[in-house]
């Protein structure tokens, strides 16, 4: 894209986005009222529906109270039904006699009573409980309905209201509804007749909760109302798909009556949700489409968007006429900017239009010629040292020392045996293959230690820890590095067994001491490196594991500076070729805590056996020996000088075979 229309598109943007955040913020600040205002409503029809309830109440009680006065005949007949004892006047009917006869008076008269006719549920009973009449089963009496529990909480005297949501709520062979709950659900309101303290009978009046009441409560409120009882949808206001949505979705509604509301969609559409409780075990939802109150933020979107078209075709001529008098001096740097990227580092570009672009044409001379310097530095340390390190030599280029400089370093050297007889009897495709496995095993071990990988010389490396940067755990580094390279070269030796190659033999050898470090050869052909005593001991070191049957040695220098990190065995104390000062050689086990018990047992053993072996005490050796494994290198050693009745040297040095 370029730098012109990148200008378009900035100006065109910057305005999109101030029309884009006004809209949003006119969207979120609309939402949120029309939640306020949802949740308002939402609270206003429940404590409507609550003083309908009240209301519903009062009306029954007036009503059954008018029935009881403005009818002898009907309050003779409860009276009669509920008589306990005849007064001392004798011949009082049995109780079954004065249910029948109570039942053939009030079907003659209730049927035509408007409390009955507007009642779905019209029951009388007698003060005990007795069904007395039943509007749905007139014939029937004599039920005993004192298990139903809205009669049971009348008979003490005060109005009860229930709602009937479950099978158990009514004795199975009653017709006291037309449907039975589960499948309908019914509010219901028990009203005592009482003369004076006494209850002569209890009147049960009451009607189904369907989608057509819910309806009037819709109309009142102007909200979706849906009815749930006993953990399912029973009816709604809302279309089949949302209702079955709504049904789907039960458990994530609001559980408690009081909630906050909250959104759902309901077959793609949002809705506002509240609970309304009318029982236990039944409640309202209210429901409120919020989309449907945000219909005015969709025409204000549609509006916007005509805007930001306007907007944008404005900012595109301004941005045009701001980049012809840009893109010139920026076409010139990137035509430099070309070059550099083809490697031509003696790029310069010249800008003189006294301003900002100018400076900018300065800075990207000064780039390129830092970019020289880095090229010089990266030719030097890419292919040797991690990317961490070769990073932080970049940052701080003054931290190569080019003329060379004396440092403590930690310097490791591997070598793989055996290896110019698989290359006598191998393709030399399948030699270099094999070798560039073993070079990648153990580079990337040094690698990820942060280590320097100085030289590839055949088939072995010599790597060091210390330079170019300072690492004050150098010894450290080394020996996990050290560790690591016998893991992978252990698992490289079995893939090679596994094709038939034979077992892969290898050395290691690592020594800590001061070295000369620097850059080191002539102007044209250089390299950065290492000369000192401690590259030669450690290349004795690497040796020094085919005498012992080791696979990786350090020297007692290494061993002290690597601290406690690590478990070590002593293996010997040794005088190499070339070299006077002895050096004391320890054998890495592992990090400290995670070597086995046994294989620190076995070492514990071993370094007993040399030290009685360097006091003189051979059998104290040989019997120390017994409990160390008779494949263990050292220990074969060992033994081996046992086994010639040699006495150790004054010092307890052994002089190693050049060899």
């Amino acid at each position: 894209m370029r730098f012109r229309t990148r200008i378009f598109l900035a100006v065109a943007g910057v305005a999109c986005l101030a029309l884009a955040t006004a809209l949003f913020g006119a969207r979120h600040e609309a939402e949120r009222r029309a939640g306020a205002e949802i949740a308002e409503r939402f609270a206003r029809t429940g404590a409507a529906f609550r003083q309908l309830q009240a209301l519903r109440r009062r009306i029954v009680a007036d009503e059954v109270d008018s029935l009881a006065r403005s009818h002898p005949l009907f309050r003779t007949v409860l009276s009669t039904a509920s008589a306990e004892d005849d007064l001392g006047f004798g011949g009082l009917p049995s109780l079954a006699d004065r249910l029948r006869d109570a039942n053939l008076r009030l079907r003659s008269l209730l049927p035509s009573l408007a409390l009955a006719e507007r009642h779905e549920v019209f029951a009388v009973a007698s003060a005990g409980g007795e069904l007395i009449f039943d509007k749905l089963d007139p014939t029937r009496f004599g039920d005993d309905l004192s298990g139903i529990a809205v009669l049971r909480e009348a008979a003490g005297g005060a109005q009860a209201v229930g709602l009937w949501s479950r099978a158990a709520d009514l004795p199975a062979e009653l017709r006291l509804v037309p449907e039975p709950p589960p499948r309908a659900v019914y509010e219901v309101i028990a009203q005592p007749i009482a003369f004076g303290e006494e209850v002569h009978g209890l009147v049960l009046a009451g009607g189904r909760i369907d989608r057509e009441a819910l309806e009037d409560l819709r109309a009142i409120a102007d909200v979706h109302v849906a009815l749930v009882a006993g953990g399912a949808l029973v009816a709604s206001t809302l279309d089949a798909a949302q209702a079955a949505a709504v049904e789907a979705r039960l458990a994530e509604l609001p559980d408690g009556a009081g909630a906050a509301p909250v959104q759902v969609r309901l077959d793609g559409e949002r809705f506002l949700v509240a609970r309304v409780a009318i029982d236990p075990s039944a409640a309202f939802l209210l429901l409120r489409s919020l989309d449907a109150e945000l219909g005015f933020v969709r025409a204000l979107e549609r509006a916007a968007a005509l805007l930001a078209a306007a907007v944008l075709a404005g900012a595109l001529a301004v941005g045009f006429a701001l980049a012809r008098g840009i893109t010139r001096p920026i076409a010139t740097l990137a035509r430099a900017a070309e070059r550099v990227g083809r490697g031509e580092l003696d790029t310069q570009v010249s800008i003189a239009t006294g301003d900002e672009l100018e400076e900018l044409g300065d800075t990207f001379n000064g780039m390129v010629r830092g970019l020289r310097e880095r090229d010089r530095i990266r030719r030097t340390f890419e292919r040797h040292v991690s990317k961490h390190v070769a990073d932080e030599i970049l940052r701080h280029p003054e931290a190569v020392a080019r003329a060379g400089e004396r440092r403590v370093v930690s310097v490791l050297f591997a070598d793989l045996g055996g290896f110019s007889a698989l290359a006598e009897r191998s393709d030399p495709e399948a030699v270099v293959a094999r070798l560039n496995e073993y070079f990648a095993a153990v580079c990337e071990a040094v690698l990820a230690e942060e280590g320097t990988v100085n030289e590839l010389l055949g088939d072995g490396m010599l790597a060091f820890w210390g330079a170019p940067l300072a690492q004050p755990d150098h010894a450290a580094r080394a020996c996990r590095a050290a560790l690591a390279c016998r893991e992978r070269l252990a698992r490289l030796t079995e893939g090679w067994q596994a094709a038939g190659l034979g077992a892969l033999r290898f050395r290691i050898g690592v020594h800590t001491g001061p070295v000369v470090v620097g850059e080191m050869g002539t102007p044209e052909r250089s390299k950065y490196g290492v000369i000192g005593d401690a590259v030669n001991l450690a290349s004795r070191l690497e040796g020094a594991n085919r005498f012992y049957g080791t696979q990786l040695l350090v020297s007692g220098e290494t061993r002290s500076a690597a601290g406690d990190g690590f478990a070590f065995r002593e293996v010997d104390r040794v005088r190499v070729a070339g070299r006077d000062t002895p050096v004391s050689l320890f054998e890495p086990l592992g990090a400290a805590g995670a070597v086995a018990p046994e294989r620190l047992t076995a070492a514990a053993r071993y370094e007993t056996a040399l030290a009685a072996w360097r006091a003189g005490d051979a059998d104290a050796a040989r019997a120390a020996l017994c409990a160390v494994a008779p494949d263990d290198g050292p220990a074969t050693a060992l033994r081996a000088r046992l086994a010639d009745a040699g006495t150790p040297a004054a010092d307890g040095v052994v002089t190693l075979p050049a060899k």
